[in-house]
């Protein structure tokens, strides 16, 4: 950490108030800077299904919806009645299979019974016991009980027909008036709202704009030249416009594999674990992409030293040649040249000047 400190240089003979630091030990975070946008890596556009007048809008520009809620609806009226009427044929229809299956049975308990009779007559006829037409009779009653049967089962099977072409009408219809119904097929954040109430839409005009604000992201452009020390994983600190010098933590997901020939950058996408309470879809964000991380024994304030440093030697300012290793975004690692504890004074403070130093507040 780097410790502030005041320092009192003095003008000719009577010393006169600078700033400088203490230099201690601290940790050196490399980062690389993208400048880029913020954006949902699923973004939908939804439409009407069918064509009609707009009745109704559920959500505006900046709603909050889940998967399935109710945007929009369109005047389904025609659409409602024709649907009724198709439900309730489907519901006769499967009134009249159960009448058909009720008139199969009874045909076969009569079957059943034109069955026995005739066996008995055959019996009695070879016994002599009834007299041929008595034995006809039976048989003839047999075969109509028989043709009976054949024809409900005709009628069951129409009636399952029936009822089948009633269930699609219906499905048809249901599926009309559900065409009037637009609902949203994920859940995220309503970016953009292109209908309004009365209007009138045909099918696929362009109604809402849907992000998922479970996979926002921010797409960073970043110069070429640090491409062999990006990697995906690597932690990121996004500074939105809008939130002044506050830090929200993302990570690299996909490093880009084409390089702009004009401005020489390529895009690295950022996936964002947390974002502002207010926020937007195509914000301005710089991405910080951390590349290096490291223990120095001794660093300084970035920019205030370059090979050499002001520091206090006897009393006055001197200057004492370093050498420097890893930058920072606001520290600067001090390899040789330094020791921990040594005063650093701001660059520009006159070199040879008797000093006394003062802690700062």
């Amino acid at each position: 950490m780097v410790g502030l400190i005041a320092v009192v240089t003095t003008a000719r003979a009577w010393p006169v108030e600078a700033q400088g630091h203490r230099v201690e030990q601290g940790v050196i975070v490399d980062e690389v800077l993208g400048v880029g946008v913020l954006e949902s890596a699923r973004e939908v556009r939804v439409a009407f299904e069918a064509s009609g007048r707009v009745t109704a809008l559920a959500v505006d520009e900046g709603a909050i919806v889940a998967l399935g809620d109710v945007l929009g609806t369109l005047d389904a009226s025609d659409a409602s009645r024709d649907l009724a009427v198709a439900e309730a044929v489907a519901g006769a229809a499967g009134a009249a299979i159960g009448r058909a299956r009720a008139e199969l049975e009874r045909a076969r308990a009569g079957a059943s019974r034109a069955a026995t009779e005739r066996a008995r007559a055959d019996k009695l006829l070879a016994a002599g016991a009834i007299h041929m037409s008595d034995h006809e009779a039976a048989i003839e009653r047999d075969a109509s009980a028989q043709a009976e049967v054949r024809a409900m089962k005709s009628a069951l099977r129409q009636a399952e027909s029936n009822r089948t072409v009633a269930a699609r009408t219906s499905g048809i219809r249901a599926a009309q008036v559900a065409d009037g119904r637009l609902t949203s097929p994920l859940a995220g954040l309503v970016v953009a709202r292109d209908v309004e109430a009365g209007q009138l839409v045909t099918p696929g005009t362009p109604a809402f704009t849907i992000v998922a604000t479970d996979a926002m992201r921010v797409r960073a452009w970043v110069d070429e030249t640090a491409l062999g020390r990006l990697a995906v994983g690597q932690p990121v600190r996004l500074v939105f416009r809008s939130e002044g010098d506050r830090s929200f933590a993302g990570v690299v997901e996909r490093i880009g594999r084409e390089v702009d020939r004009q401005t020489h950058e390529l895009l690295v996408d950022v996936t964002v674990h947390d974002l502002p309470t207010n926020f937007a879809v195509g914000q301005r964000a710089d991405a910080w992409i951390e590349v290096g991380r490291r223990a120095a024994d001794v660093s300084v304030p970035r920019g205030w030293c370059e090979t050499e440093c002001a520091v206090v030697d006897g009393g006055r300012v001197a200057s004492r040649p370093v050498t420097l290793g890893l930058a920072g975004r606001e520290s600067v690692e001090v390899l040789r040249g330094l020791a921990p504890g040594e005063v650093v004074l701001a660059p520009g403070t006159p070199v040879g000047t008797r000093v006394r130093v003062v802690e700062a507040p």
